[in-house]
């Protein structure tokens, strides 16, 4: 997410939310769930309040609230249903309490934070540290900040002092690729909140002895083609966003597996979309610990 901007375009909801530009009109126009600006020229504009209220929403709805329901919903009695959810889902996934380690994290303690998440790596190894606690913390903070009860600063000190961690133990990690090992392009077509599950992904595949193009930054797909050229590559890693994903994305990432002669293109942090057509050479992946097991599948796949 673009830090410091406070106005944002149906498009940005889209794109953060993973609800459809037309959807979110939708709910507007029947159930008032947003009530935004307009420019001179009648170009809907939202604030960051709003943002995090379609971010709220998106998150009930994932979770099988219908959208009859949200709506029904006051401001305090969203965030409860919020925070209530995410509280079960912590207590489903393990015994580890977000919140006791993010009290450091609220007052700025860097080195307290840092010492913290270190003991867990040191422990239990980056892999698992980051699939049991890191990655639920994340996701955690997040859900603090859409519900009001983290600053933005807070959220992204959460962010960017894991993202360096997980660079250190990139940096520290010897890479055992060959010249025969398989290789694989990162590019991440979507938004920054993904970026730190990306470097962890490319971590992984280091770890496995895979020769990895990692992309930083935002690009448009159309650039796959570009780094293609200059470096050829086995795989592709595409983070092209959560929910809605457009079947018009999808065959455009098909097409261009096809002409580069691809043996898999994985889509990171996405859900299997609803669409027509399938290929068995197009993965789609819900996060961490399902990222470790395909990635594990690509060695064996490309020595057998």
């Amino acid at each position: 997410m673009e830090e410091g901007l406070n106005v944002f375009s149906i498009k940005d909801l889209e794109n953060f939310s993973g609800i459809k530009a037309h959807t979110i009109r939708i709910w507007e126009k029947r159930y008032n769930i947003l009530e935004p600006d307009r420019t001179d020229s009648n170009i809907r504009t939202y604030n960051e309040s709003e943002l995090k209220k379609i971010l709220n929403v998106s998150f009930l709805n994932r979770n099988g609230l219908k959208i009859s329901k949200i709506a029904r919903l006051n401001e305090d009695e969203l965030t409860r249903k919020v925070m209530t959810i995410s509280s079960k889902n912590d207590d489903k996934s393990n015994d580890f309490q977000p919140g006791k380690i993010l009290t450091s994290a609220i007052r700025f303690n860097e080195n307290l934070f840092r010492e913290n998440l270190t003991s867990l790596i040191k422990t239990h190894g980056l892999e698992k540290a980051y699939c049991s606690y890191i990655h639920p913390l994340l996701e955690k903070a997040r859900i603090l900040w859409q519900t009001g009860s983290l600053s933005r600063a807070q959220e992204q000190f959460v962010r960017n002092t894991i993202k360096y961690l997980i660079i250190t133990e990139d940096v520290n990690l010897k890479s055992s690729a060959k010249s025969s090992a398989a290789s694989v392009a990162m590019i991440n077509t979507y938004d920054n909140i993904s970026e730190n599950n990306f470097l962890f992904y490319k971590y992984v595949l280091k770890k496995l002895g895979l020769d990895v193009i990692f992309i930083g930054g935002i690009l448009p797909a159309s650039e796959v083609v570009e780094i293609y050229k200059t470096k050829a590559f086995d795989y592709l890693i595409a983070n092209s966003g959560p929910l809605d994903f457009a079947e018009k994305k999808i065959t455009y990432f098909r097409n261009i597996g096809k002409s580069l002669m691809l043996k898999k293109i994985i889509f990171t942090d996405s859900p299997t979309p609803n669409v027509s057509k399938t290929s068995d050479k197009l993965i789609y992946i819900s996060g961490p610990e399902d990222f470790i097991k395909v990635a594990g599948s690509l060695v064996s796949t490309f020595l057998s």
